[in-house]
């Protein structure tokens, strides 16, 4: 997949089918949306782009309230391409951007730029300068100047209507079954491997300490049953998220941790990246009187999970990006 983060330097000679958003965690309802952008530009032999932009306009327009992601950049890009597109622009979103009218947009980025024929979007798509432009407005300039839009319907799951930020929600109260619906896959974290405390080895257990960033959503703290990718090989184990109250005077240490047991895998792997997939909580994050108290809950974490993990089905093809 070819990635354009250059607008001014963009130059494309051939048609295009687009398809718009933010795409903040590829859910279902986004993976719907790009299907349809992959059907159609197959069919009528048009170059395949997703237009999106970089960082969420949120962290530039109202930081303050803007959301933390669902996935990082890299995870959404490669998501993306796992369904087929061919080329995907980062739109660098500043504020000067921002005031970037929708019809100047659709003229500028569509037209001029992108030559679209075709453009998909979901059914409550904004864009341009104060998010005055609609989906409907989309289609309704669109006929006059030569491309087609189809507008995505909601996708419901369940009864409810995907959304980043229903999923943000599920993955907050660590309903992890629950969001994996919505997202089509087991929601992940990925990090690299850092220096702990080494908690984990003094307790008999090996942890591999995964650094974690500061934009990306934290699942509810606790204990869950998790798939890891390392080297293109998935890997069950257990993972910790939290504070270490039991290590720290007034209950916490403040700093945020996640600490994975990867079961049979007894490697040095400081320094490496694995990918953390989250298939279920076990349970939620307490203090324990003792060291001994908490070592014997971790030997029942660890027997909960592989419990889980044994009749967990887990979609290769996703988990392996």
């Amino acid at each position: 997949m070819k990635v354009y983060t250059n607008l001014d330097a963009l130059e494309i000679k051939t048609p295009t089918a687009c398809g718009m958003g933010n795409f903040d965690g590829v859910h279902t309802g986004h993976q719907r949306l790009i299907r349809e952008l992959v059907t159609r530009a197959k069919k009528e032999g048009l170059e395949s782009f997703i237009v999106t932009f970089e960082p969420h306009p949120l962290k530039i327009l109202s930081p303050k309230s803007a959301p933390p992601l669902i996935t990082s950049l890299e995870q959404k890009m490669k998501l993306i391409e796992s369904f087929g597109v061919k080329n995907i622009l980062l739109i660098p979103f500043t504020k000067k951007f921002s005031d970037t009218s929708y019809e100047e947009f659709i003229d500028r980025i569509l037209i001029e730029k992108l030559k679209t024929k075709f453009v998909v979007v979901g059914y409550n798509f904004q864009f341009g300068s104060g998010g005055k432009g609609t989906a409907e407005k989309l289609k309704a300039i669109g006929l006059k100047k030569g491309f087609e839009t189809l507008i995505v319907p909601p996708v419901t799951v369940e009864g409810k209507t995907v959304s980043s930020t229903l999923v943000r929600d599920l993955i907050e109260k660590g309903k992890m079954k629950e969001a994996e619906k919505l997202l089509g896959r087991p929601f992940s974290i990925r990090g690299k491997v850092v220096k702990g405390q080494a908690i984990g080895r003094k307790l008999g257990f090996p942890t591999a300490n995964v650094s974690l960033s500061p934009q990306i959503v934290k699942p509810a703290f606790g204990v869950y049953a998790v798939m890891v990718s390392r080297n293109d090989r998935l890997y069950p184990g257990v993972a910790n998220i939290g504070c270490k109250p039991t290590f720290a005077k007034g209950g916490s240490t403040g700093n945020v941790t996640l600490e994975v047991h990867i079961f049979n895998l007894n490697n040095e792997i400081y320094g490496e990246v694995l990918e953390v997939y989250f298939v279920e909580m076990i349970r939620g994050e307490k203090a324990f009187e003792n060291v001994e108290s908490l070592a014997m809950q971790v030997k029942m974490d660890m027997e909960k999970a592989r419990s889980i993990l044994d009749v967990y089905s887990c979609n290769q093809k996703i988990c392996m990006l």
